[in-house]
């Protein structure tokens, strides 16, 4: 086991989980209250209306409103690890930012349950050194790999060094954990089905500006409405993050070189580290979440970082979508849910497009989500009452939330259709962001 050693001070919040069930009235009502307003003239006029419209609303309801029951009714596990269970950490490390992966190294130091093996694998970076570290973390194995070939042969590196490990836990090198994370990300594996765990990211920066608030406060209402509602559903979760997630050690050495070796139309896929891993791991049991289980990573602090980012995300998307149609079974939720996305994305692109053209006949339609937009993040930001964190007040979180019709205008105005520069753009499977500098710095001294 890795030796606790003093810290200055915690190196990341503490967070207290609480179901509150008792409030999935609150996004239901919210939801009725939507449909209601968006669809008060369709009522009125139902005789007018065709039967495949109402059918289509009705469906589309009955859709959302499943998906909200489906993310409250989850509930993490609670029965202890399985005995003698092996935990191997690896942190890929790219030109990462010194003082993050110092905290990083300190959040595991002091974990109510320690981690077996930690492995920090420095991958080609140019821009740092991290000999500096060796010194004040003899607990832990840096190794290194150059030149620079992506996270994913940093993983391998990683893992390959722990041959006796049962469960590998994949962090990245911004991402500290709260103090009980990686306990309570290992009691699913109990459950001999569990291939996959996956953790909650909650944005260490959150408060730093308006950026980080709004789209720091819409990761975690997603994370914890659609990843918590595939948990539910027998365990598809489709996307365990890179930030904090954990993998049964067998699953990842037997699908290392197809992890290593994934081509799409014979071009090497070198993004999608997460996506890649969750994907084989539900092809192998189940991938589940674990709310308890918190991670802070470091959020883009500019407009540009965000950016380019996004676009990095959307390649690798693009290309696991196709996959999850593919290869996961038809009967399967992780399936059905796929292809909804799929559906609303093009619907979302679709309407775009009709409402100008059919004007002023789509003046209600617009209204519609226009109120949406507004009504939409309450619904998702309702879950956030389940999850407190040490240092954050509540009216830090009330900010945030308030600024997620913002985060929602956004993403209809510019990420959408940047995700279409992505598509074309599939083939630069490289880095866009950590090349040319460190993109984020801790900027609290005393944390680093």
């Amino acid at each position: 086991m890795v030796a606790a050693s003093g810290a200055r001070r915690a190196p990341a919040p503490e967070i207290t989980y609480k179901p509150r069930r008792y409030l999935l009235l609150v996004p239901l009502a919210l939801l009725g209250v939507w449909s209601a307003l968006a669809h008060a003239r369709l009522l009125a006029e139902a005789h007018h209306t065709p039967v495949v419209a109402l059918a289509v609303w009705g469906v589309t309801l009955a859709t959302v409103a499943a998906q909200i029951v489906l993310s409250w009714m989850g509930r993490p596990y609670i029965c202890d690890e399985p005995p003698g269970l092996r935990c191997a950490v690896v942190i890929p490390a790219f030109n990462e930012d010194l003082a993050y992966l110092r905290r990083v190294l300190d959040s595991l130091r002091v974990q109510s349950r320690k981690a077996d093996v930690i492995i920090v694998v420095d991958d080609g970076s140019t821009k740092v050194d991290y000999t500096p570290l060796i010194a004040l973390y003899p607990e832990v194995t840096f190794t290194r790999v150059d030149p620079n070939q992506g996270k994913k042969h940093a993983q391998v590196t990683g893992w390959d060094l722990d041959v006796d490990a049962d469960v590998v836990c994949t962090i990245d090198s911004d991402s500290a954990l709260d103090r009980h994370a990686l306990g309570e990300a290992l009691r699913p594996f109990t459950d001999e089905r569990v291939a996959g765990v996956a953790g909650v990211e909650w944005a260490w920066n959150f408060d730093r500006n308006l950026l980080t608030r709004a789209i720091g406060a819409r990761s975690v209402a997603f994370q914890l409405f659609a990843m918590s509602s595939q948990s539910a559903a027998r365990g598809n979760v489709l996307i365990a993050p890179g930030a904090f997630s954990l993998f049964r050690a067998d699953v990842l050495r037997e699908g290392a070189a197809a992890y290593l070796g994934e081509t799409f139309c014979g071009m090497p896929v070198i993004l999608g580290d997460d996506t890649m891993l969750t994907l084989q791991a539900l092809m192998r049991g189940r991938v589940v979440q674990q709310p308890t289980a918190v991670a802070f990573p470091a959020y883009p602090e500019t407009l540009s970082h965000h950016l380019r980012q996004w676009i990095r995300w959307m390649r690798a998307s693009t290309i696991r979508q196709i996959w999850r149609l593919r290869y996961l079974p038809i009967a399967s939720y992780g399936w059905w849910f796929s292809m909804w996305q799929v559906g609303a994305f093009t619907a979302g692109i679709a309407l775009t497009f009709y409402i100008p053209i059919a004007w002023p006949s789509t003046e209600r339609l617009l209204g519609a989500i226009v109120i949406g937009i507004v009504v939409w993040p309450l619904v998702l930001s309702a879950r956030l009452l389940c999850l407190t964190r040490s240092d954050q007040s509540a009216w830090s979180l009330a900010y945030g939330v308030a600024l997620m019709p913002f985060a929602a205008l956004w993403y209809l105005l510019v990420l959408r259709w940047l995700r279409f520069y992505g598509i074309a753009t599939i083939a630069h499977q490289g880095w866009v962001t950590r090349i040319k500098q460190i993109e984020v710095k801790l900027r609290d001294s005393a944390a680093g």
